[in-house]
């Protein structure tokens, strides 16, 4: 019987539109969620894909010693393919000239992601593609062309084999971004390994495994093999690396994350108004109910069965247009970066589902237990019932569940609580500003006749609605502010890291006496370049008198002694230095004093990896020589401009005790090609490292990340529309019955109009202003914290939070109720009625 009357009474409000609130809430809920988690996965996984090109694979096993057979066929049986590689340095001598060579031997199967760069002569075009070298051919890179006078088709001695040089070696995905290999770089096929006989036991060379396939089957793989891991092998994805195109990765999927978490507010806020609101619309239907005979338990069994399908089929839309909406989105980033964005997995649908039924459940439940409990005699007395519109239950368990939807779909605490904390600040200083204004709206010497005066008197009226009114404005407003600020400035400093006149190559090993010929060069053809820094290597060998641990060979059977001070297992690049160096800050200590002795300013990441502390002495061991420096500051650097930076910075009065090479950066046009072709043929010890590909990179993440936050603020409108929507669209009936009465006392059209106006202008100017501080608060917060710069604020948002409230709430606002207004008074009546 009650399963009849509950899906007519559905069907009949469906169609009188009583259900379109909560319907609409649970949907959008749905549908924003999906549709961003959608597109920011795709973008997530597509940056992902491209900066996994650098590394030529998805994950990397390293060691300097050979792998296990059975960790390569392991791989195999997990589905992952699977590339081998090995580095040595060997003498190559052709037409009477002996270099030393920086070797790479791969297998066919190299590159797993990225491709390599090609040139068949000199003078003709790069272009990419995957593979290796043809066994017993060499893929030579220009520097070695140029000092040893080569042509492709000659043959050169590489060790004890002969090999003939088949194509100009441009670029390899995973080359280093600093190396002093430079470009004496020699790709080999790995099959031809044994021919140069070049690789003897004890020799120095260091083995890699290349791995690409799905994360899941990359995660078995790992959990299978990190038992099985040496000390001196280690496991790497492009997150692990620390490197330019690593650090921006990182900071991509903040922004992406950041970004999310604001849809996910914005639902969950406007599920919580429109399910309260809906059933404070059927107290008085439960009443007559309940008045006709009806039991609680039959109330109940119906308004659950209304619930559970008005869930289902919101849930059903929200995922239907929220899929629409992420392929157009999709589709449009896609066209706009050149690219095919990667498509998403079950997370986003499993997360609006679960996301839509917690929704309808946790703010719907609250309310409609309430809604049981009103009394018959409501039809009588119209006030029974209405002690229950602001439950303290029901706001703490909404915004309890707000922060662990937040906090699910982030993964990370502090970010949502800085979110969550600033959106509680934001409630708590509204409804404080809300209850003095509106309550003291008869003190303000309002003149009868004026819509101000009418405006303000109708805001005291419904302080408590437009307290709540203000509360979900104000949300709305603080997330666009966010993202505003996102875009426009945070997105801005990021892209600052890497301007337009960056270097794009480097220029190393060049000796003391052809710096001035290179910056004369430079000057004659306006290449603008960077100082000329002295560089070294160095073993950083002991600290205060206590070495570190000896690097043992696993190859000879060796072990580590565990008692030794652990260190780092390669030589840093060094250099001395008068200033500290741009992206550089000192965070502990002082630059150099001057004195006499020799000291040193240490990368801050560095500081705990060797247990330092300001006035430890490090000796470092160069060549044969032993040199002891004082550790006089500590020093974050900001790997992500994608310039070459120091872990270890000698004072200046370093200087002359080693020989050293130097090296420049500068940046390059296609016209400078040829020139510099014939300067690195004039000094051939000079080698170029190109880094253009790391720098196009690196901006094509932050176009990425900028789309998908401008796509995310079109979502979060979107949302706070619908939001001022539904709270509008509630207080209708309300709004008619004050129509008519103005009516009935002479009020005029454009008096009632204009005071419809001011109250939504007022209301949303209040609600800009808070969002707007309470938003440059937490900016702070999050630019430090999250981003890890230094944080400032924005007045500007100061002064768009108030107009931006003030216009977005007037239009819609007044929009909703103007056909009210437009109606003449008999057909209010009739409507009323």
């Amino acid at each position: 019987m009650w399963v009849k009357l509950a899906f007519k009474l559905f069907s009949r409000e469906f169609r009188r539109g009583e259900l379109s609130i909560i319907f609409a809430a649970i949907a959008l809920a749905v549908l924003t969620v999906f549709s961003l988690a959608s597109v920011t996965e795709r973008i997530g996984l597509n940056i992902e894909q491209k900066t996994a090109d650098f590394i030529a694979a998805d994950r990397r096993l390293s060691s300097n010693h050979e792998f296990e057979p059975i960790v390569q066929k392991t791989a195999e049986e997990f589905g992952l393919e699977t590339a081998e590689m090995l580095f040595f340095d060997s003498m190559l001598f052709a037409n009477d000239e002996l270099v030393l060579g920086s070797v790479k031997a791969v297998s066919s199967a190299y590159p797993l992601k990225g491709q390599v760069e090609l040139k068949d002569n000199l003078e003709g075009q790069s272009y990419p593609i995957r593979g290796a070298p043809e066994p017993g051919t060499l893929w030579l890179s220009e520097g070695l062309f140029y000092s040893m006078g080569l042509k492709v088709g000659d043959t050169v001695e590489l060790g004890a084999g002969e090999f003939t040089v088949a194509k100009v070696l441009m670029s390899e995905p995973d080359a280093p971004l600093f190396s002093l290999a430079g470009n004496k770089r020699v790709l080999l096929n790995y099959v031809d390994i044994a021919r140069t006989q070049a690789v003897q036991p004890g020799s120095r060379v260091f083995h890699r495994l290349l791995f690409a396939g799905s994360e899941q089957a990359l995660t078995d793989y790992y959990a299978w093999l990190k038992p099985q891991l040496k000390p001196n092998q280690s496991w790497q994805g492009i997150k692990d690396r620390q490197s330019p195109l690593g650090e921006n990765l990182a900071r991509a999927e903040r922004f992406l994350l950041l970004a999310g978490l604001f849809g996910i507010m914005l639902a969950a806020v406007a599920m919580a108004v429109s399910a309260k609101r809906y059933c404070e619309r059927q107290y008085d239907p439960v009443a007559m109910m309940k008045t006709l005979g009806g039991s609680r338990a039959t109330v109940r069994k119906i308004f659950l069965t209304h619930l559970t399908l008005v869930t289902l089929f919101s849930i059903v839309i929200g995922l239907v247009i929220g899929s629409m909406l992420q392929s157009v989105a999709a589709d449009y980033l896609a066209n706009f970066m050149d690219t095919t964005l990667p498509e998403a997995g079950l997370k986003p649908w499993l997360l609006a589902v679960f996301i839509g039924l917690v929704c309808a459940l946790m703010f719907s439940l609250k309310p409609l237990l309430d809604l049981f409990d009103i009394p018959p005699l409501r039809v009588l007395r119209r006030n029974l019932g209405d002690s229950l519109a602001l439950s303290k239950v029901h706001i703490g368990v909404s915004i309890l569940t707000i922060f662990v939807l937040m906090w699910l779909f982030s993964g990370q605490i502090i970010t949502t609580l800085v979110l969550f904390a600033s959106t509680l600040l934001v409630i708590g200083v509204l409804f404080g500003i809300s209850r003095l204004i509106f309550a003291a709206g008869r003190k303000l010497g309002l003149r009868p006749g004026s819509s101000w005066s009418l405006a303000i008197a109708t805001l005291q009226k419904r302080a408590n609605t437009n307290a709540v009114q203000l509360i979900t404005f104000a949300l709305a407003i603080k997330l666009m502010l966010f993202l505003v600020v996102l875009k426009n400035d945070m997105i801005s400093d990021w892209q600052m890291q890497v301007p337009e006149d960056a270097p794009n190559m480097f220029l190393i090993n060049i000796a003391e006496d052809e710096i001035s010929p290179i910056k004369q060069y430079f000057d004659e053809n306006q290449i603008t370049h960077e100082a000329f820094f002295p560089v070294f290597n160095a073993r950083v060998n002991a600290v205060n008198g206590e070495e570190f641990a000896r690097r043992v060979s696993k190859q000879e059977g060796e072990e580590e002694d565990d008692n030794a001070r652990q260190g780092v297992n390669r030589e840093p690049n060094l250099t001395w230095l008068d200033e500290v160096p741009e992206g550089n800050e000192i965070v502990e200590g002082e630059w150099f004093s001057g004195s006499e002795r020799l000291e040193v300013s240490v990368f801050d990441g560095w500081k705990e990896r060797l247990d330092l502390k300001l006035g430890d002495e490090i000796e470092f061991l160069i060549n044969e020589q032993k040199f002891t420096a004082t550790v006089t500051s500590f020093r974050t650097v900001d790997w992500g401009t994608l310039k070459p930076n120091f872990v270890m910075i000698l004072s200046p009065n370093f200087a002359g005790k080693i020989p050293v090479t130097y090296f420049s950066a500068a940046k390059l046009e296609a016209q400078h090609t040829k020139g510099i072709s014939k300067l690195l043929q004039q000094y051939p010890t000079i080698s170029m490292i190109d880094i253009k590909n790391r720098i196009q990179q690196a901006q094509s993440m932050i176009s990425q990340v900028s789309l998908a936050i401008g796509f995310v603020l079109m979502i979060v409108l979107f949302s706070g529309a619908l939001v001022l929507i539904s709270q509008v669209q509630a207080s209708l009936a309300e709004r008619m019955q004050e129509v008519v009465i103005l009516r009935t006392l002479g009020a005029k059209g454009s008096l009632i109009k204009l005071a419809t106006l001011y109250e939504f202008l007022l209301l949303g100017a209040i609600a800009g202003v808070v969002a707007a501080l309470v938003s440059d608060i937490a900016l702070l917060v999050i630019q430090q914290q999250l981003f890890g710069v230094d944080g400032r604020l924005h007045p500007y948002i100061w002064v768009l939070g108030p107009l931006a409230g003030a216009s977005f709430v007037a239009f819609i606002g007044y929009f909703m109720v103007a056909k009210t207004m437009r109606q003449n008074t008999q057909k209010l009546l009739r409507s009323l009625a």
